[in-house]
């Protein structure tokens, strides 16, 4: 998910925990696949926040490259069943976010637990790991 992502930057709350996951990731107690929906997502965070262009570039240079030297290779792609999906989902719970709806949507479709700090997977009983409470 996109705080995930956004956690690899060392400035980011999220830092340590990331790094946590990153290591159970490298020792085989779970296996992190990125979702395309969560980079899409931090996409339009760089956006918001005023980064463009190069800067985009580069910072998801950098992340492929952390994640690379993590052994973080695998992507799920985004299907158009995710988005019905996921508009469903956003139709019987109207405070779910356009991106949240995605991440959940592929991770069912793909039977993946989701490594997260949002509390709507949850609610939404999707299986899902705290991302906030990952203790290393």
């Amino acid at each position: 998910e996109s705080d995930f992502l956004l956690g690899l930057r060392k400035s980011d709350k999220r830092h340590a925990n990331v790094l946590t996951a990153l290591k159970k990731h490298r020792e085989g107690t779970f296996f992190i696949t990125l979702l395309s929906s969560a980079v899409l997502e931090v996409r339009a965070v760089l956006y918001s926040r005023g980064l463009e262009g190069k800067g985009v570039e580069e910072t998801f240079s950098l992340m492929a490259a952390i994640l690379a030297e993590q052994g973080v290779s695998d992507s799920s792609n985004l299907s158009l069943s995710d988005v019905i999906a996921a508009e469903a989902m956003r139709n019987d719970m109207p405070g779910l976010t356009f991106f949240d709806s995605l991440h959940a949507a592929t991770s069912k479709r793909l039977g993946m637990t989701l490594l997260s700090s949002e509390g709507s997977y949850a609610r939404l009983g999707l299986p899902f790991i705290d991302l906030d409470r990952l203790v290393k």
